[in-house]
């Protein structure tokens, strides 16, 4: 695993069900070049349960291969609506339960390894 900062992934745009291949897509071909992943959500314009989805299946995946994938920054806009809509996150953004603790990652540092 590489030591230094992550490379930063920044997602954009419709992130839902309609624009789920092109997300897929993104996050696959990061995993395969890099070992450190921060993945920033920020301009995410449109999320729904498919956008939760695959982010947690790219954080599967990172693990299994000993990378690292963590979210850039706490969810903003729809991810967070879309978060706090599906049980994920609380309405004041922390996590329910320990396996939610992704999402919040003020609280976590380099969370690729197995959790």
């Amino acid at each position: 695993m590489s030591s230094g900062s992550p490379f930063v992934v920044s997602l954009s745009g419709e992130a839902g069900l309609r624009g789920a291949q092109e997300l897929a897509t993104t996050l696959r071909q990061a995993l395969a070049t890099r070992d450190n992943l921060a993945i920033a959500t920020q301009a995410i314009t449109s999320a729904d349960i498919t956008t939760i989805q695959l982010l947690l299946a790219a954080r599967k995946q990172a693990q299994a291969a000993g990378k690292s994938l963590i979210l850039a920054g706490a969810p903003t806009g729809a991810l967070r609506e879309a978060l706090v809509a599906m049980g994920c996150i609380d309405a004041g953004g922390h996590a329910v339960s320990d396996d939610d603790n992704f999402w919040t990652p003020d609280t976590h540092q380099h969370e690729g390894k197995a959790a």
